[in-house]
């Protein structure tokens, strides 16, 4: 439910990040004009359920089942843009969808552990410190730069990176009930949310979603996995044939969800989003 929300969230945002002029990229007058726009605010109020829906998750499965998972939101644009565009639906998009399939049901079989004990508060505070320091590159660096090159799709990606582990933090503490570390942690995620927003919707203004969304996927994918391994507390466990089968499971992920967002069908839902009759 989680990935269905977040993905039909871009296809909505994906056209009205065009129509603001340029020289707002990286300002939050960006966002100050798109949010004048329903269709966008629609896409912002399906953002925030599927948080909900991602926070319910992680108190049922590690981060390394979840996050992965989120690729499967994909098939269900799949679904909808071909009736929408008119477009097949041939053997490229059902060999991504079936590569999306073995490589959550990899992940998944090999059982990964779900743990709310995590590394020292440093270790966790030294990894968000570095993601959102990747993340930051782009303002950093947007007199020099500005906001055309890839800096920036990257850094929506680590933007969201953070926000992924931390609302697997603010899910381990509502299940711990501490609350204190509540609060702290779901204002990184929110914070780290709103960075990535600004980020991604800068990077839409120039860039067609089907070169953004990839990216975008892929380190929003991985990053956390990393986190949650290195310093969240989680556990892949130390049998060959496991480990042999999240990495083919990740692979499998990332290379199917490339090429489907690559496809005519998925790349027309994104980047032609304002020509669909949308409800």
């Amino acid at each position: 439910m989680a990935s269905m929300l977040f993905n039909a969230a871009v296809v909505l945002q994906a056209t009205e990040a065009r129509r603001v002029p340029t020289e707002h990229g990286l300002r939050l007058s960006l966002l100050g004009h798109l949010a004048r726009r329903p269709r966008w605010l629609g896409g912002i109020a399906l953002s925030v359920g599927a948080v909900g829906a991602q926070i319910l998750a992680l108190t049922l499965a590690p981060l390394t089942v979840v996050q992965p998972a989120d690729a499967a939101g994909l098939v269900l644009l799949l679904v909808i843009g071909g009736p929408l565009l008119g477009e097949r639906v041939g053997r490229r998009e059902l060999a991504a969808v079936g590569g999306i399939v073995v490589g959550i049901v990899a992940i998944v079989a090999a059982r990964p552990v779900r743990s709310m004990d995590h590394a020292a508060t440093a270790g966790l505070v030294e990894g968000l410190l570095v993601v959102g320091a990747l993340a930051a590159v782009p303002y950093v660096l947007r007199g020099w730069a500005g906001a055309h090159g890839l800096g920036v799709v990257f850094g929506a990606g680590f933007a969201f990176a953070a926000a992924s582990f931390s609302i697997k933090l603010v899910a381990d503490s509502l299940a711990s009930r501490a609350w204190l570390t509540l609060g702290l942690v779901a204002g990184v995620a929110a914070a780290a949310g709103i960075a990535g927003t600004l980020s991604e919707q800068t990077a839409l203004q120039r860039r067609q979603a089907t070169q953004v969304a990839p990216i975008i996927f892929v380190i929003e994918l991985l990053v956390p996995l990393v986190l949650a391994v290195t310093v969240g507390g989680e556990s892949w466990g130390h049998q060959p044939v496991a480990l042999c089968a999240i990495t083919a499971g990740l692979a499998a992920l990332v290379i199917s969800v490339v090429q489907l967002m690559r496809t005519s069908v998925v790349s027309g839902l994104f980047a032609g989003a304002d020509q669909v009759a949308l409800p």
